[in-house]
């Protein structure tokens, strides 16, 4: 087993500010509908009609780029590097966990510390 001391150490994170990599990669929010006869997501059900409406329309012409799902979230502005609707974000962005193994790995993919 290695010592401590020889062990790398991944970058301590406090907070989302100027990072967002996390965001980088989806597309557009995922939001569990209710269709097949699953639960509607509670963030779903509370976010306001026009951001709804917004999503939806953004969700039926969104355009596959060759093959990928891939590119940042529709709500994700790149200058800012902060979400635009933060409080309708659905589960999977509150549960990804600030300083998480998956938060490290990704600012370590950008190299961000």
């Amino acid at each position: 087993m290695k010592d401590r001391t020889q062990m790398t150490r991944l970058p301590t994170v406090d907070d989302c500010e100027g990072c967002g990599v996390c965001c980088m990669h989806m597309g557009y929010p995922p939001y569990l509908r209710g269709e097949d006869g699953g639960r509607v997501e509670v963030y779903w059900t509370r976010m306001p009609p026009e951001l709804k409406r917004e999503w939806l329309e953004y969700v039926e012409n969104y355009q596959v780029a060759e093959g990928e799902l891939d590119g940042p979230c529709v709500w994700f502005d790149l200058e800012s590097r902060r979400c635009k609707h933060h409080d309708a974000r659905p589960s999977v962005c509150r549960d990804f966990e600030v300083g998480s193994k998956g938060c490290r790995d990704w600012r370590k993919a950008y190299e961000i510390s």
